[in-house]
């Protein structure tokens, strides 16, 4: 597998695992359009320090993220995309995400642990 597809199951497995949900909460506490790099996005995901550490080879730059509200989604309200950037090796990467869910599910877990 090359850089460009580890990266890419990388930034598939923030989006899609329930383990990777303190990426979602800190992407989505900032405002739309706001690059931040993975590595503080992903603060204590030590799994995901770890898979970018193992890229074949040494990963040069930064790997960065933003989410945009995506209001034309034909899926519906509440939708977003993330998208993930590395200049260095000019890739790219965007998710659609329904962010509305997200953050009612997010409200909903905390309102039972208080």
């Amino acid at each position: 597998m090359n850089i460009e597809e580890q990266l890419a199951d990388i930034t598939a497995d923030l989006v899609e695992r329930d383990e990777n949900n303190p990426f979602l909460e800190r992407i989505f506490s900032q405002k739309a359009g706001v690059w931040e790099a993975i590595a503080v996005l992903c603060n204590n995901l030590a799994h995901i320090k770890t898979q970018l550490e193992q890229l074949q080879k040494p990963l040069v730059g930064t790997l960065q993220a933003t989410w945009l509200d995506y209001p034309n989604s034909e899926h519906g309200e509440g939708y977003c995309v993330i998208i993930f950037f590395l200049e260095e090796l000019h890739w790219s990467s965007v998710a659609l995400y329904n962010r509305q869910w997200f953050l009612q599910r997010l409200a909903q877990r905390q309102n039972v642990i208080e």
